[in-house]
C-alpha cells in the first residue's frame, strides 16, 4: 500500500511515543511560566530544542502548532494566531540549526538563541502584545520594546547555557539512540 508523505520524516512507534511524551512535558512546563502578559519567563525552549535536535524542523513546526493551540485550550487563555506563528518560526530556527548535529557548538547555540530571541521574542511577540493590547501609542510600544529587549539580554546567556548542556548531554543522547 502506498502512503503519502508531506515532507515529514516517518517516525517509528518508539519515536512517536517519545514525541508524545515531549509534547506532554512541554504543555506541563508551559504552565509554570512566570511574569506578566507582556513579559513572561518560561522554560519550554528546552523541550523545543530537544524536539528540534531529534525530530527536525518539519516535526518541530507541526508540534509547535499543536502545542500552542492545545496549550491555549488547556490553560484557558485566549488563542491568538500570532503566537502560533512565533512558535512555528522559533521551532523552525531551532530545527534548522540543531537537527542531525552530533554535538552542538557554543557558537551555534549562541547564534541560534540570539536569532530566536531577537526575531521571535523581541520583534514578533512585541508586535503581537501590542496588537492584542490595542496599543497604538509609539511611546508605549517603544517602552514595551525596551523592557522586552532587557529581558532577552538577561536570558541570552541563561538560555544558551541551558540549551548547550541539555543538547550535548550524553545521557539524553543515549536515550535518543535507544528510540
Amino acid at each position: 500500500m502506498k502512503t503519502l508523505e508531506y515532507g515529514l520524516p516517518r517516525l517509528r512507534t518508539k519515536q512517536l511515543t517519545m514525541l508524545g511524551i515531549l509534547i506532554a512535558l512541554q504543555l506541563v512546563i508551559s504552565r509554570f511560566s512566570l511574569g506578566t502578559a507582556t513579559v513572561k519567563v518560561g522554560f519550554t525552549f528546552l523541550i523545543v530544542g530537544i524536539i528540534a535536535k531529534w525530530y527536525g524542523p518539519a516535526w518541530g513546526m507541526l508540534v509547535a502548532i499543536f502545542t500552542d493551540v492545545l496549550g491555549s485550550l488547556i490553560n484557558g487563555y485566549g488563542y491568538f494566531w500570532g503566537f502560533t506563528l512565533s512558535a512555528v518560526l522559533g521551532a523552525a530556527i531551532y530545527g534548522f540549526s540543531f537537527y542531525k548535529q552530533q554535538t552542538i557548538s557554543w557558537l551555534r547555540v549562541i547564534i541560534t538563541v540570539s536569532i530566536v530571541l531577537v526575531v521571535v521574542n523581541v520583534i514578533l511577540n512585541t508586535l503581537w502584545v501590542a496588537m492584542i493590547g490595542n496599543i497604538h501609542n509609539s511611546g508605549t510600544i517603544i517602552s514595551l520594546l525596551w523592557i522586552r529587549i532587557i529581558k532577552q539580554l538577561i536570558f541570552l546567556p541563561i538560555q544558551s547555557i541551558l540549551l548547550y548542556f541539555l543538547l550535548n548531554n550524553q545521557t539524553i543522547e543515549q536515550l535518543h539512540q535507544k528510540i
